[in-house]
């Protein structure tokens, strides 16, 4: 998946040589120095942030790039993320990537500069009109996968029960609220592509154009779900103009079942965390994160 047609010949030879040393990069898990050893004097790296990858700025030859490089526990579906990857890029819904390798999820993209996107200016007119329309054209598309935040809420709970997790929480009191919702949320679908992982982190702002990027939860589903991460830090009128500039009004049931799905996306959000702090050697604290959400849904019900 490397796509750098239009450039000179001498950058594609140095990117190509890059791509391979990504991989090994990821595969014998080196650090920055010895990375940079190998490189030589054509590109210069730069660590960005990251909690499930490790990510850079590459500067080449006044290019600037961003490369991701998962951590080793980071265990998704990066064959799936590559088909995301083909079947949006002719939407402009992400930076042109450049690279992708299915087998590690090493990846390659152009690198988009982002205005900072605060929590005014998240709450705004402007920035919800064109991630909307940014999000209608991914919710327009198709894939081979489903996403039920159900099913696999369920599945990190019994894996977490078996783990001998201590939730420091009532699980079986949100768990019958969860068992609840789906019997409301699925009585009527709005099935279309989803992110499932709209977190801001994962949202640039550039010239007035929004992008998306990090796919690998991406699949089918319903679009509540990718709606309700987006309102998780809007004020309650923002939250219905969400509604209203998505579907082109509000009702009482679309932002009932906007509510109902904030609850399903904090709860899997919560125990996605809990199993990143049994398998990640990262030194975030996914535990009191998870804790967090669960606090806010206890005093919710």
């Amino acid at each position: 998946m490397a796509l750098l047609y239009n450039s000179p010949l001498s950058i594609i030879i140095t990117l190509n040589t890059f791509y391979i040393i990504s991989d090994i990069m990821y595969k014998q898990q080196y650090i920055v120095g010895d990375f940079m050893n190998k490189l030589q004097e054509n590109i210069s790296l730069t660590k960005l942030g990251g909690l499930n990858n490790s990510n850079y700025l590459v500067t080449l030859q006044n290019s600037k790039y961003v490369l991701r490089i998962p951590s080793r526990d980071n265990t998704n579906n990066f064959y799936n993320e590559n088909e995301i990857l083909n079947i949006i890029r002719p939407f402009n819904i992400s930076p042109n990537i450049l690279y992708h390798n299915k087998d590690t999820g090493v990846l390659l993209s152009e690198f988009k500069e982002s205005t900072k996107i605060n929590i005014e200016f998240y709450n705004s007119p402007l920035f919800i009109n064109g991630l909307i329309s940014t999000l209608k054209k991914l919710h327009s598309l198709k894939c081979n996968n489903y996403f039920n935040p159900f099913e696999v809420i369920n599945k990190n709970i019994n894996f977490l029960i078996e783990s001998s997790f201590d939730f420091n929480h009532d699980i079986n009191l949100l768990v019958e609220n969860l068992t609840s919702l789906e019997d409301k949320l699925t009585k009527e679908f709005h099935y279309g592509l989803c992110h499932n992982d709209l977190n801001i982190s994962n949202i640039l702002y550039n010239k007035d154009s929004i992008y998306l990027i990090d796919f690998e939860f991406t699949a089918m589903g319903d679009i509540f779900f990718d709606l309700a991460t987006l309102s998780w830090f809007l004020n309650d009128d923002m939250r219905n103009e969400l509604i209203k500039r998505y579907f082109g009004y509000s009702s009482k049931d679309l932002k009932e079942k906007l509510e109902g799905y904030l609850f399903v996306v904090k709860l899997w959000n919560a125990t996605w965390s809990f199993i990143k702090s049994i398998n990640s050697n990262s030194n975030y604290d996914y535990r009191l994160g998870g804790n967090m959400i669960l606090d806010d849904l206890i005093t919710s019900l």
